[in-house]
């Protein structure tokens, strides 16, 4: 099968956009909790490009910076993560399953995670990654190859995105301890790319490691300073 056969063969498996209803549900539901619970502010919605092809990037510190981008933009979205929560409420847990986001399987090889990430993109969709993989807490961390060898593949625009919570994502000792809601801050900064590889289809290592801290400097640059880790702009 032809790299061009099998393009068309995951177009017609991952068509853009799908789950219209389903996932305009869902996110309905998560807009009305997070109006419930969570004080949030967003800036740089003029960054947002009328349409795609996009490959949005984020932070990854908590289960809630997976809502930024659903609460962010109108567009009917693609998530490709492994998507671990294990302290997250039961409506985000069920996320990946409710809303089929596309699966990486940490150290695997994950062509079909890549090829169907690439269906998405071919047909203008817009993608979401987190570039460290799973979530954490503390600062930046270097990211996985995942984020930048699909950019260097793909040549898309990337729009970079940072959410941050004033209370250390304690949400619910927010609301029960000080009796109100938890702040939630995303910052949306400027489109960056397209971004292409010397080897064509075939990034490598170090184009992928060069392109990864390209990708978390731009996520830095909106974070403050204590969040930024080893991907502060100032210090480049």
């Amino acid at each position: 099968m032809t790299d061009k056969d099998l393009s068309q063969k995951y177009i017609k498996k991952y068509p853009w956009p799908r789950r219209r209803f389903i996932r305009g549900l869902f996110g309905g539901m998560i807009d009305i909790l997070a109006n419930v619970l969570v004080r949030w502010e967003i800036t740089g919605k003029e960054n947002i490009p009328k349409k795609g092809p996009l490959l949005i990037v984020g932070n990854h510190f908590n289960f809630l910076d997976t809502i930024a981008p659903i609460r962010a933009t109108n567009w009917p979205l693609e998530f490709i993560g492994d998507f671990e929560m294990p302290n997250a409420p039961a409506l985000m847990r069920i996320f990946p399953n409710l809303w089929q986001t596309l699966k990486i399987e940490q150290g695997t090889p994950n062509f079909e995670a890549l090829r169907s990430s690439e269906a998405v993109l071919a047909q203008d969709g817009v993608l979401v990654i987190y570039p460290e993989g799973h979530v954490h807490s503390g600062t930046l961390r270097r990211a996985l190859p995942g984020a930048a060898y699909m950019a260097l593949r793909t040549g898309v625009p990337i729009l970079p995105m940072a959410t941050i919570s004033d209370n250390n994502w304690k949400l619910f000792k927010t609301i029960t301890e000080e009796k109100r809601r938890l702040g939630v801050f995303t910052k949306i900064g400027e489109v960056f790319g397209p971004l292409k590889s010397e080897h064509e289809t075939r990034p490598s290592r170090d184009e992928i490691r060069d392109t990864g801290h390209l990708i978390m400097s731009k996520i830095g640059a909106l974070l403050p300073k204590e969040y930024r880790g080893d991907f502060d702009p100032e210090n480049v």
